[in-house]
């Protein structure tokens, strides 16, 4: 089977693109993506050349961009240039060369495909780039998912080489006498990429000749099984997570604990909220001790909570609201109730007693009213109580969780005094008397 024919099953195998689709390439000058180039040309796609000058090697770099122009000219294609200070960037944002290159391409050729109408972004990766980023994978530590190393779709983006090994890829470029250029960073073994391929992966290749092949097989296999196990864990995330207010998930403790394996379905259960294994274990180890509630962990994105025997799921920084101002015959917003203060005429002091509302001496107020969230070092004087007490030990009190007390609604009196920690208790100085000749209205419903 000639290359045209493989690289066009191997689109089919793995559906990467429709004949009527259009795809933008991302060439670097190098072998792979000038043969990828010429073979989407060869089999008649739609599709443009889009090439990223980091600015890394001077003159070189500015060889390779003439080298893209030139081939994007012969093949008659739209073609794409930009220029990136990688360096800077990199040393900006604190990450590797590495790093800034890969996030810097990758933005652009996604805002490229989205503003000329392309379907897709197809990379040049070979089988050797899939033994690497599994190797990669292997030696900094790896869920399932790092195992299947490089797939041949993800996202907007495909890598329809796959089906080569680099030898191959050299063969086809020598026979069609097909113009590159190499990049010399790539023969640095100060990349770790370049470390595994000039010293460890020849060292495999002694043992198992047919290297490449192995890993691609191995990968196909880990693909299938972090396929079903993110299905088994999708439908028991449906399962164990309870929606509550807000975003909130409540889970069971006794549920999450007779999950076998263990770590293995927390981990997967918890990903997309971003938790890592080290939090995951740190979790498990904290959820059998006697002090367990109260206990965090978090996430980039997410907090877990041990109350008693449940875990709380919250997204970091949620609050019930901003900070408001309340005035007499106003109404406010608070997700999914209103608060308002209605003022009585003078003399006109009947209430009827409701959870959510409550009568206050209408001449101990001073206005604008503030509504906030709960401040560290918030106290009260509860009605009923000759003493003052913390907020933080009144939520303690109602065993209100630590993560729902931002929840809750404070007014607070123009003079700063709390009047009402909604609805659970009011202010005892601010309570009807004797004296009171006119009553105000809080009511949250």
């Amino acid at each position: 089977m000639d290359l045209s024919t493989r690289f066009l099953a191997f689109i089919q195998e793995h559906q990467l693109l429709l004949p009527h689709e259009r795809v933008l390439l991302a060439v670097s000058g190098g072998k792979d993506s000038v043969l990828m180039a010429h073979l989407f040309a060869e089999a008649g796609f739609d599709f443009g050349i889009a090439h990223v000058n980091f600015m890394l090697r001077a003159e070189e770099s500015a060889l390779d961009e003439a080298l893209v122009a030139a081939l994007a000219n012969e093949l008659t294609v739209p073609y794409f240039v930009t220029r990136f200070e990688t360096d800077n960037y990199a040393q900006k944002q604190g990450i590797s060369i590495e790093m800034a290159a890969r996030e810097l391409r990758y933005a652009w050729f996604e805002e490229l495909r989205i503003a000329h109408n392309y379907q897709y972004v197809a990379l040049a990766h070979h089988q050797n780039d899939m033994v690497e980023t599994m190797l990669l994978n292997l030696t900094r530590g790896t869920g399932i998912a790092g195992l299947h190393g490089i797939l041949p779709k993800r996202d907007r983006f495909i890598r329809p080489l796959l089906f080569l090994t680099r030898e191959e890829v050299d063969a086809a470029v020598q026979a069609n006498q097909l113009h590159y250029r190499d990049d010399a960073s790539n023969f640095s073994t100060q990349y770790q990429r370049n470390k595994l391929r000039w010293e460890v992966v020849p060292a495999l290749k002694a043992i198992n000749p047919s290297l490449e092949k192995t890993f691609a097989a191995n990968a196909k296999r880990f693909e299938e099984l972090n396929e079903f196990l993110q299905t088994y864990s999708r439908n028991l995330r449906q399962e164990l997570f309870i929606p509550a207010k807000g975003q909130r998930y409540v889970i069971h403790l006794n549920k999450l604990q007779a999950l076998y394996p263990l770590k293995t379905l927390l981990y997967e259960l918890f990903r997309p909220y971003h938790f890592s294994a080290e939090v995951i274990g740190d979790l498990i180890a904290t959820w059998e001790r006697t002090d367990r509630t109260g206990k965090c962990f978090y996430s980039p994105t997410h907090r877990l909570l041990i109350n008693r025997d449940e875990l709380f799921l919250d997204p970091i920084g949620e609050e019930l609201f901003p900070v408001m101002l309340l005035l007499p015959g106003q109404s406010i917003k608070l997700r999914d109730r209103n608060l308002s203060l209605q003022l009585s005429e003078e003399g006109s002091i009947v209430h009827k007693k409701e959870r959510d509302t409550i009568a206050i001496d209408a001449d101990r107020l001073e206005f604008p009213l503030l509504v906030r969230s709960w401040q560290e070092g918030d106290w009260f004087k509860p009605l009923g109580m000759q003493g003052k007490k913390k907020l933080s030990d009144f939520f303690i009190s109602l065993k209100l969780p630590l993560t729902d007390k931002k929840d809750v609604p404070i007014v607070v009196n123009g003079n700063g005094d709390i009047l009402w920690v909604v609805p659970y208790r009011m202010d005892d100085r601010c309570k009807i008397t004797s004296e009171t000749k006119k009553v105000a209205i809080l009511a949250y419903r």
